[in-house]
C-alpha cells in the first residue's frame, strides 16, 4: 500500500511540476532565440577554450604578449636597469619602434639584447636598434645582420652611435658611385676589424679599398686578407725581414719612415707605395708583390695597382662628408616605401595592441599556473600511489571507447539488414552484385592469377570464336546494295526499255476495258490521258456510259461508299441489374466509338426534371 501511495504521490508530484518546466522551458527557447538573433548564441565555452570568434583576440595578445615578454628577458640579461620602471620603459620603447619601423617587436628586442652584449649604453640601445633596421632595409640585409655588423664597428673602431651611422653612410655612398655592393663592402669592413686603427687607417678608408677590390671582383675574404697583409707590411718598421727591407730598399723607400708615414697620413703613404710599385716593369711586379705581401695577398693588392684611379676617387668619396651624411636614411626611405613594408607597420601595430591587451592577462595567468601546478603535482601523486586505481580508470575508459565502438557497428549494421530486408528482389540482386564487385577489388591480388588463369585457357578459342562471328555477320545484302545502288538502278531502267513495246499494248488494252466497265477514264485529261482507244481497224472506241459528262470516272465514288459502306457497324448494349439500391444510386453516361453519339441511361432521374432521386 505503501509502495503504491509512493508511486501515486510522484506521479502527481510531476503532473503538478510539468506545466512550471514546461513555461519554464519556453522562456529558456525564447530567450536563446533572442541571442541567437543578436549573434551572440552561438559563442560557447568552446569558443573560449579552442580559441575561437570570442576569444581569438585575446588568445593571439597573450601569445604576443610571451613571445614579447621571452624577448625582452633577454634584454634584461644584458642589460642594466637601475628601477623597473626604465625595463618598463624600455618595453614601452621597443614596442613603438615597432610601430614606426618594418619590423617586429619581438625582432627589435633582440637587436636590442644583441646591443646590450656588445657593452652599448642603455640610453643609446634605442637608437642603435633603430639605425640597424634602417641599415638592414638599406643594404638589403637582415636587421640582425646590421645589428651585429654595427656591434663590431663600434667596438673595433671604437666608434660612437652617431659615427656608426656616419660610416653606414660612407658605405651606402661608395656603393651608389661605383660597382660594389653595400653589403659587399660592410662585409670586408667588419673581416679588417681592429686592424685598420693599428695600421693608422680610419674606418672610411678601409671602406674605400674595400669597395674597390669588391668593385673589381675580388671575394670579400681574398680582399680582407689581402689588405690585412698590406697594411701590416707598411707598419712593420724595423721588423720587416730581409727581403721586405731590400725590395722596399729597390723603391726608394725605408722601413722605419713608411711605418711613421702610416701612422701620420695611411691613405697618402698606400697611394704612394702603389704608385711606386705601379712604376717598376710589369715582368717584376708580381715577384716584388709576393716579396712584400706574400703570395696570398696578391690577388687583392695587384687589383689595386690596375685600379689606382677607381681607388683614389674611392678615397675621396669617402672623405666627402657633404656627398655621403645621410646616404643610408635616404636609401632606407626609398626602398621602405612599399606596400608590403606599409602591411608590416599595420600588422606590428596590431600586434603591439595585442601585445598591450595580452600583458593583463600575463599576471592572472602566471597565478592560474601556480595555482594548478601543485594540483596536477597532487593528480601524479595519487596516481603514483594508486596503480591499480589508475589502470581500472584507464580500462574503463578504453572499455567504454571500445563498447562505443561497437554500438556504432551494431547500430550500422541493423540499418544495413534492415534496408537488406526491405529490398525488391531486383534492389537485392543489384546490391549482390555490388558487394561482389567490391569484394573482388578489395581482394583483387588474390583474385586476379585465378581469372588469368582461366583466360589462358579459353581466350584462344574464344577469339577465334569472336573473328568468326564477326566475318559471318558482317555480310549483309543491304551493304551490298548500297554500296552498287546506282549499277542496278541502270540495270532496272534498262530492262524496263527492253519490255517497253511488249508492255504497252497490254496497257491500252487495260485502259480500254477498264472503260468499258466505266472504272477507267479514256478522255482526254490533264493527269496523263492516252488519247481515245482504238480498236483493231484503227476506229474509236465510243467511251463507256459510266464515263461522266466531263470525262471523269465514278470509280472513286464507287470505292468512296464501298469503304464507306465497310465501316464498323455500331453495336452494343446496356444491360443494369440492381436490387434495394441506396438512395442516391445512378448510372454514369455510357460511351461510344461514333462522335456526336451520346448515351444517357435515366437510371436514377426523375422523368420530368432529370434530376436525382430525393
Amino acid at each position: 500500500m505503501a509502495e503504491r501511495f509512493q508511486l501515486k504521490a510522484l506521479i502527481t508530484g510531476v503532473d503538478r511540476l510539468s506545466p512550471a518546466l514546461a513555461g519554464i522551458r519556453r522562456r529558456v527557447a525564447g530567450f536563446r532565440r533572442q541571442m541567437d538573433s543578436s549573434g551572440l548564441g552561438n559563442i560557447g565555452f568552446a569558443d573560449i577554450a579552442k580559441g575561437g570568434a570570442f576569444a581569438a583576440p585575446f588568445i593571439a595578445g597573450v601569445s604576443e604578449a610571451i613571445k614579447f615578454e621571452s624577448a625582452m628577458a633577454d634584454v634584461k640579461k644584458v642589460v642594466n636597469f637601475d628601477t623597473p620602471e626604465q625595463f618598463k620603459q624600455m618595453s614601452e620603447d621597443v614596442l613603438n619602434l615597432s610601430e614606426a619601423l618594418p619590423m617586429s617587436a619581438e625582432g627589435i628586442a633582440k637587436i636590442v639584447a644583441a646591443g646590450g652584449q656588445a657593452s652599448i649604453p642603455r640610453a643609446e640601445l634605442q637608437a642603435f636598434a633603430q639605425d640597424a633596421v634602417k641599415m638592414g632595409i638599406a643594404f638589403d640585409q637582415t636587421a640582425d645582420q646590421s645589428g651585429e655588423m654595427m656591434a663590431k664597428w663600434r667596438t673595433s673602431f671604437k666608434l660612437t652611435q652617431p659615427e656608426v651611422v656616419a660610416l653606414a653612410d660612407k658605405i651606402n655612398y661608395l656603393s651608389n658611385t661605383g660597382p660594389a655592393s653595400a653589403q659587399q663592402i660592410s662585409d670586408i669592413v667588419t673581416r679588417i676589424g681592429p686592424l685598420g686603427e693599428i695600421a693608422g687607417l680610419a674606418s672610411g678608408q678601409i671602406a674605400a679599398m674595400g669597395a674597390t677590390l669588391a668593385g673589381v671582383g675580388v671575394p670579400s675574404e681574398v680582399a680582407a686578407t689581402g689588405m690585412k697583409n698590406f697594411m701590416l707590411a707598411l707598419t712593420k718598421g724595423s721588423s720587416a725581414t730581409k727581403a721586405q727591407m731590400q725590395s722596399f730598399k729597390a723603391l726608394r723607400i725605408d722601413t722605419k719612415k713608411l711605418a711613421e708615414g702610416m701612422q701620420k697620413d695611411a691613405q697618402g703613404t698606400m697611394l704612394d707605395v702603389l704608385d711606386r710599385i705601379s712604376k717598376v716593369d710589369k715582368t717584376k711586379q708580381a715577384g716584388l708583390l709576393t716579396q712584400l705581401f706574400g703570395t696570398e695577398s696578391v690577388g687583392a693588392i695587384a687589383p689595386m695597382l690596375t685600379n689606382l684611379d677607381l681607388l683614389k676617387r674611392n678615397f675621396r668619396n669617402a672623405g666627402d662628408e657633404a656627398q655621403y651624411t645621410g646616404s643610408m636614411q635616404a636609401e632606407y626611405t626609398s626602398r621602405s616605401a612599399t606596400t608590403a613594408n606599409a602591411i608590416q607597420l599595420l600588422t606590428n601595430r596590431l600586434t603591439s595592441a595585442g601585445i598591450t591587451i595580452g600583458n593583463i592577462f600575463l599576471p592572472p595567468l602566471n597565478e592560474a599556473i601556480a595555482t594548478i601546478g601543485p594540483m596536477i603535482s597532487m593528480v601524479g601523486d595519487l596516481a603514483g600511489a594508486n596503480p591499480g586505481l589508475v589502470k581500472g580508470l584507464l580500462g574503463a575508459a578504453i572499455g567504454f571507447s571500445v563498447l562505443r565502438l561497437a554500438v556504432m557497428a551494431a547500430t550500422v549494421a541493423t540499418k544495413v539488414f534492415g534496408a537488406v530486408v526491405g529490398m525488391s528482389p531486383v534492389g537485392m540482386l543489384v546490391r549482390v552484385i555490388a558487394l561482389a564487385a567490391g569484394l573482388m577489388i578489395a581482394n583483387w591480388s588474390t583474385v586476379a592469377p585465378y581469372f588469368e588463369a582461366i583466360w589462358a585457357r579459353i581466350g584462344g578459342p574464344l577469339t577465334s570464336l569472336w573473328e568468326l562471328f564477326k566475318g559471318v555477320f558482317a555480310y549483309t545484302p543491304m551493304a551490298m546494295i548500297i554500296a552498287n545502288w546506282d549499277p542496278i538502278v541502270a540495270w532496272f531502267k534498262g530492262m524496263y526499255e527492253r519490255i517497253k513495246p511488249y508492255l504497252e499494248p497490254l496497257m491500252q488494252m487495260g485502259e480500254w476495258v477498264g472503260g468499258k466497265l466505266g472504272i477507267v477514264s479514256t478522255g482526254g485529261s490533264a493527269g496523263g490521258s492516252r488519247g481515245p482507244l482504238v480498236n483493231a481497224g484503227g476506229a474509236a472506241m465510243a467511251p463507256s456510259p459510266l464515263v461522266s459528262a466531263a470525262g471523269q470516272s465514278p470509280g472513286r465514288s464507287l470505292l468512296a461508299q464501298a469503304s464507306a459502306n465497310a465501316k464498323t457497324q455500331l453495336e452494343g448494349g446496356m444491360v443494369l441489374r440492381f436490387e434495394n439500391a441506396p438512395q442516391g444510386f445512378r448510372a454514369d453516361p455510357g460511351t461510344s466509338n461514333q462522335p456526336g453519339l451520346s448515351i444517357t441511361p435515366r437510371v436514377g432521374y426523375r422523368s420530368l426534371s432529370g434530376r436525382n432521386p430525393q
